[in-house]
């Protein structure tokens, strides 16, 4: 057994490997194939090397011989190394085997050897040197690729599409494809292809990143310079006509991706599917609610008719009841009949007249005492006893009637003694706190001396109190309460101080919320307090506050202790304890040593440091302050502002009204009611107490009769609420609801703002951080202030095209005709300016707003790719923007780190400068331009300079219409005098040379600017309410506004003038000079009739005997 041997075979699949040959026998091998004959490859000669590619190069010599090295960019550079059939798919190896094989064959050397005739100066070997030096660099290569000549730019047509859309489009996108910066190219796919992969095709080609670019086809070398400057004016030439070729060629490849989208029968397959799912989704949802609208409709129903049948069953009850009770009247009626008629037939049973007197009494009252029952059976006893029935029927009638009388005497008893204590505890119940502060008001009014003091007194508190009902307060009422509030006060002080303390109680009751922990004059004299808290939580006016504490802190104590003290603090004060509290702090005064352990003694059940902290809390919650500061005025410089808010404390007790107020009253001084005011409140929506609350606001809103308009601005304005706090503090939740209604009521076209809620806020994870608030305040801006931009049209040639900002966005002008029909204009995106104006011809015209014009600048903060740069890339492309403005070239730092110019930076530096030029030449010119901003809509561009001596470049918007200037006439045919043809009548009035410096003598150098005309009108008056001394300046002034008004045509303004000045005749003041009077309405008088006199007469003043002219 041990020497036989078993072989077992068993079948195993088999492992497919590749490998690669190498070695030197392989070597041996290849000769053997390719020579025929054993050797060594390293041996043969470096012919014999190339000899091996003959199937690779194909070298057209008659193509190299036909070249000409002067036009060495016009040849093919693989056709001349033989690398035709390769061309971009040619690797540097296959160039560079190429390259050496050409120069072994066609070496002027080589081919002079062989007896060729050579040309010195133009042998195409140079040409052979010239394709390798380009295509051996791969930069140089990519820039020959870029015009590959033998690639095809032409797209196909829409009816070879029609026809063969998979065959002809993947064909060009596959030879598109190798222009992408992306090796990874989703395919184009075909019909059976599904929704993602589709949609990633056309992403990836809407989205394309060519590599192109077109530096090989430079007219000019910038190495053949001379100097710096020339160099950098052909770079410049150079760069422009890239950049234009590579605009082309991205709008090829995107009508390349149109085409093939537009006719794509898998997005209309997609299209189609969508929107047979939005119809379906339609349809569910329309049956859905017609299902529920008709099971309410039979829930309605059944309801109905339900009810009806209930109501049907109580009519009938109520009428079988109606029937039972006429029944039982019809009865009870004749048996009081036949008891009358029995009665009447037997002579009442009485035997003299004083008995049937006393019968005939007690026929009603047994008639009404007995049912009909007993009354039936009363009848048959008188028929069958006679008088003894009737006798003993009338002396129980008396009994019951004696009895019921003793019940009722004894109820009416009982009821006026506890009526009495009721009317007692009434009274009391009468003494609210609104009564209480009518009592106080009335004895402050009605003081001691008064003829019967606490009648009267009474008789106020009956005319002006509430919910008094049916009862009255008398004077020995008014007295009595007046003494029990004098005796319950342990300081004796007086009636007010008593209520306010009670105030406090009120207070907090109604707004148990509102806590407002602030510094107060109490003395402490525990210096271990901690960081004092409000009933038990850390808030500040209703936020959570994150601020250390400045008071020295507590030492440690352990967790039980911590949790027992937190228990007791966040224990409610009872309306006993703030009683006990109230009568302690007058019973202990500051003076007092040890006073707040004195106090704790009187509260069972409260320690010192929660007695110090309510009354922090009574003290804080009475103090509103009506103050405001204005920290920074009007300005544009943003670090200013920036250094301003870190001073600002974190809470303040401001009013609102008064910031409101007094907002609108700085505004409207600077800046006047015909601009635009957008304001933004940052507030932590305190609501307050008193007159001057938000509740009170809103409240004589509502009423209709505000005493002041919390919103007073007159001008358009927009009102924006930054509400910071937590919105789990119901305070906070209640001041922001507070908050909108009052933006509700005021109709302002405001805003409100919140932090979003967070259910559990912690330590860890506050409801209020720098990124929410940063959040908030970016949702603001992009809800408020995205600009309008345009484009400032200067002429016919593109680069006087500047693209602009106009800040504030202008207001669409909404206007009504004669039937009331509104009509809405926007002002279009493209602004062309007409033609310039000098601004003492344009005066003072009606506008409809003015905006500050920018210039826009480009997107500095990303590079060409999309991605954000960094500082240093940012300061590294406004160096180059520097060096290369002059250029009108901005160079920006594409990802690899590399500078690429653009062609929007360009455009975008000149139209920079052009915007700056035109501002210059409008503020040395002192002339305005006129725009049109819409169709037949103008207005006039200016500089105008503002409080800081800034000059910015400002948009006056007019009226629609183009005569909207009357002194200038038709605006759309202004024009020179050149243009006016010999006889015909100008709408713009042209001026002889002597009036010129009339309509220019104007202060400020023009009227169309803020407050030109208002300042020169302004002055005219203040002359006028001193005269007579001022009578010569006064008519100095107004001599010099009409020839001005005349010299422009502005006739209007002399009636308008006229009519300021009647006016001041009834504004001047009593003790005014009669003189003034009479001097304005002579100067109205004759304004009035120098329209039409010539502009070089002058008004003089009217001599009187209140002055000295003769």
């Amino acid at each position: 057994m041990e020497n036989e041997c078993k072989v077992v075979a068993l079948q195993t699949p088999f492992d497919k490997r590749r490998v690669q040959c190498v070695g030197v026998n392989f070597v041996k091998y290849l000769e053997t194939i390719h020579y025929g004959e054993s050797g060594n490859l390293s041996n043969t000669s470096s012919e014999e090397k190339i000899s091996d590619s003959q199937t690779e190069f194909s070298v057209d010599v008659n193509y190299l011989r036909s070249l000409d090295p002067k036009e060495w960019k016009d040849q093919d550079h693989y056709a001349v190394l033989g690398l035709k059939h390769l061309r971009n798919a040619a690797t540097e190896d296959d160039i560079k085997r190429a390259y050496r094989r050409i120069v072994l064959k066609h070496h002027p050397d080589k081919r002079k050897a062989q007896g060729e005739e050579i040309r010195q100066d133009d042998d195409y070997f140079t040409c052979i040197i010239r394709a390798y030096e380009i295509l051996s660099v791969p930069a140089k290569r990519r820039s020959y690729d870029s015009v590959d000549p033998e690639f095809d730019d032409t797209l196909p047509t829409q009816q070879q599409v029609e026809k063969d859309f998979y065959g002809v489009l993947s064909k060009q996108f596959e030879l598109n494809k190798r222009w992408s910066e992306k090796k990874k190219v989703p395919p184009f796919g075909d019909d059976t292809s599904d929704r993602a992969t589709v949609e990633k095709f056309y992403d990836f080609w809407y989205n394309f990143q060519s590599w192109r670019e077109y530096s090989y086809l430079d007219e000019e070398d910038k190495d053949k310079g001379q100097d710096r400057e020339e160099r950098r004016w052909i770079e410049k030439q150079n760069k422009q006509i890239r950049a234009k070729r590579k605009k082309e060629e991205s709008a090829r490849i995107r009508a390349l991706v149109d085409l093939a989208y537009n006719n794509d029968p898998r997005i209309v397959r997609f299209k189609k599917e969508d929107k047979e799912r939005k119809l379906a989704a339609k349809r569910a949802k329309q049956t859905e609610a017609q299902a529920k609208k008709a099971e309410e409709e039979r829930a309605i129903r059944e309801a109905e008719l339900a009810k009806q049948k209930a109501e049907e069953a109580e009519q009938k009850r109520i009428e079988a009841i109606q029937k039972e009770r006429e029944a039982i009247k019809r009865a009870l009626k004749k048996e009081k009949k036949i008891f009358r008629d029995t009665l009447k037939s037997n002579d009442y049973y009485a035997t003299d007249d004083k008995e049937r007197i006393k019968h005939m009494e007690g026929i009603d009252k047994i008639c009404e005492m007995l049912k009909t029952m007993e009354l039936q059976e009363l009848n048959k006893n008188l028929a069958a006893n006679g008088r003894e029935a009737f006798v003993k029927a009338l002396e129980e009638t008396e009994i019951k009637l004696e009895e019921e009388r003793r019940a009722l005497f004894s109820n009416t008893k009982s009821s006026n003694n506890s009526s009495a204590s009721t009317k007692s505890s009434n009274k009391k119940a009468l003494w609210t706190l609104e009564n209480i502060q009518l009592l106080i008001k009335a004895v402050n009014l009605f003081p001691a001396g008064t003829v019967q003091r606490w009648e009267v007194v009474a008789n106020f508190l009956n005319q002006h109190a509430t919910n008094l009902g049916d009862l009255k307060f008398t004077a020995k009422d008014v007295l009595n309460k007046t003494k029990d509030m004098q005796h319950s006060d342990f300081s004796k002080s007086d009636l007010k101080a008593q209520t306010n303390q009670n105030a406090f109680e009120s207070f907090e009751k109604n707004k148990k919320e509102l806590k407002v922990v602030d510094k107060s004059d109490i003395s402490v004299n525990d210096e271990n307090t901690g960081n004092i808290l409000v009933n038990g939580n850390n808030k500040i006016n209703g936020h959570t506050g994150n601020g250390e504490s400045t008071a020295p802190k507590e030492k440690a104590s352990p967790p039980q202790k911590e949790e027992k003290s937190a228990a007791v603090e966040a224990k409610a004060w009872t309306k006993e304890e703030q009683s006990l509290l109230e009568q302690a702090i007058k019973t202990y005064p500051v003076s007092t040593a040890d006073r707040w352990d004195r106090i704790a003694e009187c509260i069972p059940g409260r320690t010192k440091k929660e007695c110090l902290k309510r009354v922090k809390e009574l003290v804080d919650q009475i103090i509103y302050s009506s103050s405001y500061e204005t920290v920074v005025d009007f300005t544009r410089d943003y670090d200013s502002i920036r250094q301003a808010l870190g001073k600002v404390e974190h809470f303040d007790k401001t009013c609102l009204e008064t910031v409101l107020h007094a907002i609108n009253n700085r505004f409207q001084s600077t800046w006047g009611i015909q601009n635009y005011c957008q304001l933004i409140v940052v507030s932590d929506c305190g609501i307050g107490i008193g007159q001057n609350s938000v509740t009170n606001m809103i409240m004589a809103r509502q009423r209709g009769m505000p005493p002041i308009d919390p919103f007073p601005f007159q001008y358009p304005s927009n009102v924006i609420f930054m509400c910071l706090g937590d919105m789990t503090d119901i305070v906070f939740t209640t001041g922001t609801s507070l908050y909108q209604q009052l933006l509700d009521h005021s109709k302002q076209k405001g805003q409100l703002f919140t932090p979003p809620a967070i259910e559990k806020p912690d330590k860890d994870n506050p409801s209020l951080t720098i990124p929410v608030v940063e959040a908030m305040f970016q949702t603001m801006c992009e809800k408020n202030y995205q600009p309008f931009t345009a484009v400032l049209k200067c002429g016919s040639y593109s680069k006087l095209n500047s693209n602009i900002i106009i800040w504030p966005p202008p207001l669409p002008h909404v206007a009504k005709d004669i039937f009331g029909v509104e009509t809405t204009r926007f002002i279009s995106r493209q602004i062309e300016i007409c033609g310039y104006l000098s601004l003492s011809d344009i005066g003072s015209p009606m506008t409809i707003s003015r905006h500050l014009i920018l210039p826009k600048s480009g997107n500095d903060d990303k590079n060409s790719s999309g991605r954000s740069i960094n500082e240093f890339e940012k300061l590294e492309t406004d160096i180059r923007n520097f060096y290369s403005k002059m250029d009108g070239i901005s160079m920006e730092t594409d990802e690899n780190g590399a500078s690429s110019a653009q062609s929007s930076g360009s455009s975008d530096a000149n139209k920079e400068s052009v915007c700056v030029l035109l501002h210059g030449a409008l503020k040395i010119e002192n002339v305005a331009a006129l725009t049109l901003l819409s169709e037949n809509w103008f207005g006039f561009i200016y500089s105008y300079a503002d409080s800081k001596k800034k000059s910015n470049l400002m948009l006056t918007v007019l009226a629609p219409g183009s005569d909207v200037v009357p002194w200038l006439g038709d605006l759309r045919y202004l024009g020179t005098m050149d243009d006016a043809l010999p006889g015909e009548s100008l709408s713009f009035p042209v001026k002889p040379t002597e009036k010129r410096s009339y309509s220019q003598n104007i202060v400020g150098g023009c009227w169309i600017r803020q407050a030109g005309l208002q300042s020169d009108v302004q002055k005219v008056l203040r002359h006028a309410k001193k005269l007579p001394e001022k009578t010569q300046h006064f008519y100095k002034e107004l001599n010099r506004i009409k020839r001005a008004a005349l010299s422009l045509g502005f006739i209007e303004l002399l009636e308008g003038l006229a009519i300021i000045l009647e006016r001041e005749i009834a504004l001047l003041p009593p003790n005014a000079n009669p003189d003034c009077a009479l001097q304005l309405k002579h100067s109205a008088l004759e304004l009035r009739k120098m329209i039409n006199q010539d502009f070089k007469t002058m008004i003089v003043a009217l001599p009187t005997k209140y002055n000295q002219i003769q």
